[in-house]
């Protein structure tokens, strides 16, 4: 595979991608794919920045919500490939701070854990509301809840950030949309972050 980035080779081969997450219990049928689901209508469009190996849409077909048109993009040219073996032209390659589709063509854009891979969060936040039609959707792994943001800027965009919760609702506080914070705490007793952004409650 020529152009591999951090996560292409992380990943080793096809196979080892098209596991990615389910082994830890984030697959079809998960309590974080099912809560995401929770903020998504029956018959909304989703474009899902930061798919991976594709389980938001295969989880979507299972147990809901009926979506309308979905498409999936990630960073990594092996995500891409191994999820379109499943569900051929469902996805694309991109990144996610430079979308390429027009303005307000998805009624729901979902970024999943992706921000602590993009050593920053303006510019893929800002992108995803230019091309959502309604709301965005947003799950952090980890919030820093004391310290200001950690970056790791080494050019790899594998893990490389960690955000003051602070700071990080203080932008969400300047921009002129309506936002929603919920979080749960998994299995593993680990607290996952959603933030919701609503651009119909503007």
């Amino acid at each position: 595979m020529t152009d591999e980035n951090y996560w292409d080779l992380l990943m080793v081969d096809d196979f080892t991608a098209s596991v990615y997450m389910a082994a830890y219990d984030e697959g079809v049928g998960s309590k974080t794919r099912m809560v995401l689901g929770e903020f998504i209508n029956d018959g909304e469009s989703v474009l899902d920045v930061g798919c991976g190996p594709g389980w938001n849409y295969d989880h979507f077909l299972k147990y809901g919500p009926e979506i309308g048109d979905y498409l999936g993009m990630d960073y990594s040219k092996r995500f891409v490939r191994v999820a379109n073996v499943r569900n051929s032209g469902k996805y694309i390659h991109g990144d996610a701070r430079h979308i390429s589709q027009p303005d307000e063509s998805w009624d729901v854009v979902i970024l999943q854990d992706v921000l602590e891979h993009t050593n920053g969060y303006k510019d893929p936040v800002n992108e995803a509301l230019r091309v959502a039609r309604k709301r965005i959707i947003i799950t952090f792994w980890r919030m820093n809840m004391t310290a200001g943001d950690v970056i790791n800027d080494d050019g790899n965009d594998g893990w490389g950030a960690s955000y003051s919760q602070k700071d990080w609702e203080a932008f969400l506080n300047s921009l002129k949309y309506v936002w929603h914070q919920y979080d749960y705490t998994s299995a593993y007793k680990h607290k996952r972050d959603y933030y919701i952004i609503e651009k119909e409650q503007a």
